[in-house]
């Protein structure tokens, strides 16, 4: 898969800017709040169908317009293209999200079609954050691969919302309707189980992925590892008997949810556990090591989604090279260099000097002030 271009109106802060990428490493260079990282974000549209780095559509719209527009060409492995483009209005608030002039039934089934693994900034949650920062990233992956695990996810998180209403209301009556409960544990422990199993499984078949990327980003001197933490329960029981503990689980707990008015039991409790020597990744690695393992995550990730789906992610690395000495910096850019399309942000040209040459199939821009100009070789 590569975006064979894309272009962006009234976005951030580009004003209309287009870009042709390379069908290997583009690299996006300037100063920090040039529209760098905005690039990367409308490639994010296309294929995610939202951004990366904002919560909220309309905080991408360039300041004083009513809305912005993203279009994109997407060619698959097989050369087969797709014309993707997205919409924005700010003052209804609305999204039009095309493929070939047609809007999908759901926003969710165009999830996965048009591959796509992001590393920024804003992923340093996985290795430094909460539980929360972890099961996202799991969750995002696997919706890539499975669009039943994406539609199972979102109902599984609409039953929780529905639930923590009527816990809400239970701890403000002093009582609970058990009558309409009843269908909302039903539901959750039967998405719970399924969600649980799947993402213990993927787990297992993942880790072998990450014990690879870790080796080629940092050598052989460390230890990965990473296995899935159930919140209340093993994982490894198949989703039959992890809906069954669920249910036990939600009767045990019922007043203590009561009293704190939300859902305390379920896959959206869980964790990934991440360990490098044996050590939690989370307390006790440097910023080097934190680092080093999300890019080893976000490797392995592209090579699982290339298996999964036989069609190569386009990559997309947003100042990945800060925090990182000139070795792990070359061994990264000589891995990068074999996963297909990269599209890469950086502040300073000399870390590709001796990994990548500048042609036709690597190529570079200078981003200035939402402005994207090629630099054509001499």
């Amino acid at each position: 898969m590569v975006v064979a271009g894309v272009r962006l109106k009234d976005f951030r802060n580009h004003a209309d800017s287009h870009i042709e990428f390379g069908p290997g490493v583009t690299a996006l260079l300037g100063d920090n709040g040039q529209g760098k990282t905005s690039v990367l974000e409308a490639v994010s549209f296309l294929s995610l169908t939202k951004s990366f780095y904002a919560s909220a559509d309309v905080q991408a719209v360039r300041m004083g317009t009513p809305g912005f527009e993203v279009d994109g060409n997407m060619i698959n492995g097989g050369g087969s293209g797709s014309r993707v483009s997205v919409r924005y209005v700010r003052d209804a608030a609305e999204k039009r999200y095309e493929i070939n002039g047609n809007r999908p039934e759901k926003l969710s089934a165009a999830v996965g079609q048009f591959p796509v693994v992001v590393l920024s900034p804003e992923n340093s949650g996985v290795t430094g954050g909460g539980p929360g920062d972890r099961r996202k990233f799991i969750d995002l992956v696997l919706s890539q691969v499975s669009t039943t695990y994406l539609e199972v996810l979102l109902e599984y998180r609409r039953t929780v919302r529905q639930r923590n209403r009527l816990l809400l209301d239970s701890r403000l009556l002093g009582s609970i309707d058990q009558e309409k409960m009843q269908p909302w544990d039903e539901s959750l422990a039967k998405l719970g189980g399924a969600i649980t199993e799947r993402r213990h499984v993927f787990l297992h078949e993942f880790r072998e992925f990450v014990l690879d990327a870790y080796r080629s980003v940092a050598g052989g001197t460390e230890t990965p590892d990473i296995h899935y933490v159930c919140s209340v329960f093993p994982a490894d029981g198949g989703a039959q008997e992890i809906s069954r503990v669920l249910t036990e689980q939600l009767v045990r707990r019922r007043t203590e949810e009561i009293r704190r008015g939300s859902t305390l039991v379920g896959p959206h409790r869980d964790d990934i556990g991440l360990l490098l020597n044996g050590i939690p990744v989370q307390q006790y690695a440097s910023q080097g090591q934190h680092k080093t393992m999300l890019v080893a995550l976000k490797v392995a990730e592209h090579r699982y989604l290339a298996e999964q789906r036989k069609e190569q992610p386009i990559l997309l690395l947003d100042d990945v090279f800060s925090e990182l000495d000139r070795r792990r910096c070359e061994r990264i850019l000589n891995l990068i260099a074999g996963l297909g399309q990269v599209i890469v942000t950086a502040t300073d040209e000399r870390v590709f000097q001796t990994s990548i040459e500048w042609n036709d199939y690597n190529r570079r821009y200078i981003v200035d002030r939402g402005t994207c100009t090629r630099v054509r070789e001499a």
